[in-house]
């Protein structure tokens, strides 16, 4: 029997983050959760992990920053990205998405169904 792969959650809305933590678990992922950008930072250098869902607004930085402080790391910065927010995904976003490489950006709220079916297109469970 395989790992299962690990998925890092970098939000600081915990209910929003143990709900996408329990559709990715049931899905077949192991889901490891950050409430901030500066411990989102830390678990990303430090795990093992083969996707990061990043909230772009948080306290002490987000989803970008987090991305820029990693910018240095290669084995990093090929993970692949999905960004989640409530902001509106204006061109700055988007330029910062290309910038970083960023798989998918979902605007809360989304469809849980076609979240689970595009992370699984990114990395299969």
């Amino acid at each position: 029997m395989s790992e299962r792969k690990k998925v890092l959650i970098v939000e600081d809305e915990p209910s929003f983050a143990r709900m996408v933590g329990m559709r990715l678990e049931s899905a077949g992922y192991e889901v490891h959760i950050a409430a901030d950008a500066y411990t989102g930072t830390r678990e990303i250098l430090q795990g093992d992990y083969q996707l990061m869902i990043l909230d772009l607004m948080m306290p002490a930085g987000g989803g970008f920053a987090i991305l820029e402080r990693i910018h240095n790391f290669p084995s990093k910065c090929t993970l692949p990205v999905v960004i989640m927010t409530g902001k509106t995904i204006d061109d700055e976003v988007k330029d910062n998405a290309e910038k970083y490489s960023v798989s998918v950006i979902f605007t809360k709220p989304f469809d849980s169904k076609r979240f689970i079916r595009r992370i699984k297109s990114l990395v299969p469970p």
